[in-house]
């Protein structure tokens, strides 16, 4: 099954992002199904298939059906063999995804996609997106001490499923024009360097 296709469905979201790029940087082959969130493309029965609560990304690899764009990405390390041996660097790689989730992007950034690009759908929240703006800055100013002596990558010396989900993140927070320390936007240029999160982007963010 390592070698088969991959069918991904999704795309045009930092989440989608995350499953490209770890698709590209293993040469992968895939198939991608263009669904947007929040279409009438979420009722096709196919992708409710594979995603019965319309999430996105979604892939489907042999039997294998997973949703969470940390799980797909997780897998395709797994998949690639890219698995630490040393339990420690796995465990700070696993601390740093986590947080990254749960304090950047679920706290942080997905509150602002609620209350500030989808009010309509979620209701207009102005304390709350204050809110999410100081947390995120909290946030991002730990990441950017740990960023502060230059290393190329959050955890050892070869590119992580922490760092995918990171510069994501970073990415994200740049399109809402947040600020971004520079110590971690160092960080995220040079890995924005990598052809193959350039492929990924072009995939990710085709245009109209």
């Amino acid at each position: 099954m390592k070698n088969s296709t991959v069918h991904v469905w999704g795309h045009g979201t930092p989440r989608t992002m995350r499953v490209y790029w770890a698709l590209h940087e293993f040469d992968m082959d895939f198939t991608m199904h263009r669904i947007r969130t929040r279409t009438s493309d979420m009722d096709a029965p196919e992708f409710l298939s594979v995603s019965p609560g319309k999430k996105i990304p979604a892939i489907e690899h042999g039997e294998l059906r997973l949703r969470e764009s940390a799980a797909i990405t997780d897998y395709l390390f797994r998949l690639a063999g890219r698995v630490p041996d040393s339990p420690q660097i796995a465990a700070q790689i696993e601390q740093w995804s986590c947080f990254t989730l749960m304090e950047i992007d679920a706290t942080a950034l997905y509150v602002l996609r609620r209350h500030r690009d989808l009010p309509n759908l979620y209701g207009e929240a102005p304390a709350a997106c204050t809110s999410a703006e100081e947390y995120y800055e909290r946030q991002m100013a730990v990441v950017a001490a740990a960023l502060d002596d230059g290393r190329e990558y959050l955890v050892g010396d070869e590119l992580t499923k922490a760092d995918i989900i990171l510069v994501s993140c970073i990415d994200w927070a740049r399109m809402y024009k947040l600020s971004v320390p520079q110590s971690a936007l160092n960080y995220r240029e040079r890995l924005n360097a990598r052809p193959a999160y350039q492929a990924a982007f072009a995939v990710n963010y085709p245009g109209p």
